[in-house]
């Protein structure tokens, strides 16, 4: 009888916790990440701490007792979806990340008199626009333009502002940074020389008009479709392939985004 007790006390444990006031019950974590999905097309991991205890601080800053009281919020009609989807979203990046990508993309174009029309999206706080501005101008590439889109209000802004700390830009070359950035006390501003080649979007990749963005020549989408099932991945590409200026033009994911199901569509 204590040991039938005892387990089922232990199963109510595994089922339902508190984080410091936040009730963290698992059925209505499941509801509340399958809502996300849809609305969003993100699939969060529900065995990921980080991801849950963002979605806690966000209770505890909103005064929201429960995952099941965020549920009903986030139903709601004036319920600030953008900024919540700010705290489910990894927007650690850095400049000249899978550099050589870039480089293979923009090298066919060195020769080219017609301008260069390129889309980065997700294109988080800056650095993937920035590090391809600076790579075009590196192989003498000038007469282009790239659009950086994210779903997220707050990146975008920090993207426009354009300042970075160190870490962000330990890849770069010391002659790169002193060429393409100012350094003031310990950040590194990007210069106007650079930001004027860039334009900054908030778009979902899942709206019905994404073609308002225009037609590109080159189109990075990388490490996004690693949050998507296999479904939203093949949507999202559909939608991506929408954007294609020529039938020729080139989508580049990141290493870890293309499902073999994603891969058989691409290669038919």
């Amino acid at each position: 009888m204590f040991n039938f007790f005892r387990k089922k006390a232990l199963n109510s444990l595994e089922y339902s916790h508190e984080t410091n006031s936040v009730e963290v019950n698992r059925s209505a974590k499941k509801q509340l990440y399958i809502y996300i999905e849809k609305q969003s097309g993100i699939i969060l991991d529900e065995n990921k701490p980080l991801i849950e205890q963002k979605i806690v601080d966000y209770c505890k800053n909103n005064n929201i007792a429960s995952f099941s009281k965020l549920l009903e919020h986030i139903q709601e009609s004036t319920f600030n979806f953008e900024e919540f989807i700010t705290l489910i979203t990894i927007n650690e990046t850095y400049f000249f990340r899978e550099h050589t990508q870039i480089q293979e993309a923009l090298e066919n174009y060195k020769n080219t008199h017609k301008k260069l029309h390129i889309l980065s999206l997700p294109s988080s706080t800056g650095e993937e626009v920035y590090s391809i501005v600076i790579t075009a101008l590196e192989m003498n590439i000038s007469n282009f333009t790239v659009v950086g889109v994210d779903i997220d209000k707050n990146v975008i802004q920090k993207a426009k502002e354009g300042i970075y700390k160190e870490r962000s830009l330990h890849r770069v070359k010391q002659d790169i940074i002193e060429k393409y950035f100012t350094k003031k006390n310990n950040s590194f501003y990007v210069k106007e020389d650079v930001k004027k080649f860039v334009e900054f979007h908030i778009a979902n990749i899942f709206e019905t008009n994404l073609t308002k963005l225009g037609k590109f020549d080159i189109i990075f989408s990388r490490n996004m479709f690693i949050y998507f099932n296999n479904e939203k991945k093949l949507q999202a590409y559909k939608q991506l392939q929408k954007l294609k200026k020529e039938n020729t033009t080139n989508i580049y994911l990141g290493h870890a985004d293309v499902s073999s199901q994603l891969e058989h569509y691409i290669r038919s």
